[in-house]
């Protein structure tokens, strides 16, 4: 290989399957890897991937939530379209530290140190590139609940690179109990972190679970169970800061109606989605929803996609869905028992992809959706402080 001319390497190369390989390949000499990093081949790779690439690379990231003792290799991923069932060990062991996985974009995370919400790190689990972040103005006494990472593309001539946000929800507990909300947020176009004053949601809206970003908002499920959180970064004004979207109207409200673990946010082609399981005698009914509208301040509404009773042929208790197919409007990924599934809901059919390395993780599952395009993202570097 040493022999074959650049031009006639880079016209191989370009026909690597997915960017899983590209960055495989880049190990193989410093030759390839310099090659393989060019503005040209990017361009070439991605252009002939838009016209001979009929899938897109995803994963599954697990990691369990309810015990934060759990270090690097107690997270495991599950990539598509490979039809292997065995679950990968995925350790983050390429940063210098233990990490707990906190928020997703596409295929960039956002990860903390265990029982540390201050110091936080982006990072590219394919790539194993990451960036870390000045550390957060955040007081010990502060209560953590929740973390977004919300991102708008911008693009140059060979990539798509993102300013972006990082959304801290909490409460300051010395006020308890009255439970002041405090809500900090890191920009990466100023580099440097801020703290609203003037949040307009109490602490029963403010405590919300299962998030999702689309098109530069942070969406999540209320801890009440009575509607959404839309919350915007990248505005100043606080009216236009944050707002409550109702539940679609025709969503069963029945118990367990308020177990969390039975909605599910995701996005498709930049659009939010919700999802409801529940109980339906000896089966499972399962709803998705769009949302309409979703950059109208003072209202939006639900559009319902799928509405389905999943003939399941067991006699299961519970089943528990763990995310919607960041790429397949039709695919939804649930949980029973220590089997991963995979429902296709128009054609009504089941595929087990393979069994938890841990069984009864489920409901206390953080799974994280990621997306690869077909050229990895690189990790965003904010801006020099002001």
């Amino acid at each position: 290989m040493s022999n074959i001319l650049d031009d006639l390497l880079l016209e191989i190369l370009i026909r690597l399957p997915s960017c899983l390989d590209t960055v495989r390949c880049r190990l193989v000499c410093r030759r390839w890897n310099s090659l393989l990093s060019s503005p040209q081949f990017i361009q070439s790779f991605t252009r002939h991937q838009s016209l001979f690439s009929d899938s897109q690379l995803s994963m599954l990231l697990f990691e369990k939530i309810e015990d934060e003792s759990w270090t690097n290799g107690a997270q495991f991923s599950k990539i598509f379209p490979e039809k292997s069932k065995i679950f990968r060990e995925h350790s983050l062991n390429f940063l210098p530290w233990n990490v707990i996985v906190r928020a997703y974009f596409d295929d960039l995370l956002l990860v903390s140190r265990p029982y540390n919400f201050r110091d936080f790190y982006i990072c590219n689990p394919l790539t194993k590139k990451w960036h870390a972040l000045p550390q957060a103005p955040l007081a010990i006494q502060e209560f953590f609940i929740t973390c977004g990472l919300v991102c708008l593309p911008s693009y140059n001539c060979s990539s798509k690179h993102y300013r972006y946000n990082v959304v801290v929800f909490g409460f300051d507990i010395p006020y308890a109990p009255l439970m002041f909300p405090v809500v900090t947020i890191f920009c990466s176009e100023t580099a440097q972190w801020s703290k609203l004053v003037d949040f307009q949601l109490s602490w029963p809206d403010l405590y919300f679970d299962r998030v999702a970003a689309c098109n530069g908002i942070l969406y999540g499920v209320a801890y009440c169970v009575v509607g959404i959180v839309a919350f915007n970064p990248f505005t100043d004004v606080v009216e236009k800061q944050c707002r409550f979207i109702s539940l679609p109207i025709d969503i069963d409200r029945t118990p367990p109606f308020n177990k969390l673990y039975h909605l599910c946010l995701g996005t498709f082609q930049g659009r939010l989605r919700l999802s409801h399981l529940c109980k339906i005698n000896d089966s499972f009914g399962l709803k998705v929803w769009k949302l309409e509208d979703q950059n109208a301040q003072e209202t939006s509404s639900w559009s319902l996609v799928h509405n389905v009773v999943l003939e399941i042929g067991l006699p299961i208790n519970e089943i528990y869905i763990l995310a919607l197919h960041p790429c397949n409007n039709n695919v939804v990924f649930l949980s029973w028992e220590d089997e991963l599934l995979q429902y296709d809901i128009s054609q009504g059919k089941y595929q087990k992809l393979g069994e938890f390395p841990v069984k009864q993780l489920s409901p206390r599952l953080s799974t994280f959706p990621l997306m690869h395009y077909s050229w990895p993202t690189p990790v965003p570097v904010p801006a020099l402080p002001l």
